[in-house]
């Protein structure tokens, strides 16, 4: 899986304001020697867009989301292969990789 790809994945069930379900989410990078993919979930709730380190990710003929959507990159989470559904959805436009980048240096105080 390419980073920056979109796909969706199965987030189990969450408990307080973690995203859970199954929806979109962005590979941001893959640890392919252990099965695992650290992930930024999206959601379609573009009121989430008020909140720290979040990015608007449109509905493009390179995104094919159903909707514009906003990548919580404040919830970045590692999970395993096996909750990576189907094939891939999109990927995300350069610009909003640098964006994604930024936002994670800024969380981090890299």
């Amino acid at each position: 899986m390419e980073e920056y790809s979109i796909h969706n994945v199965d987030f189990g069930t969450g408990k307080g304001h973690e995203q859970s379900n199954p929806r979109p989410a962005i590979i941001l990078k893959a640890i392919s020697e252990l099965g695992m993919y650290i992930v930024i979930p999206l959601t379609s709730n573009l009121e989430h867009l008020n909140l720290p380190y979040t990015i608007q990710i449109n509905k493009t003929g390179s995104t094919n989301l159903r909707d514009n959507s906003v990548a919580l990159v404040f919830q970045l989470r590692a999970i395993d292969k096996v909750r990576i559904s189907g094939t891939q959805i999109g990927k995300i436009e350069e610009y909003q990789t640098n964006k994604i980048k930024s936002a994670l240096k800024e969380m981090f105080a890299l």
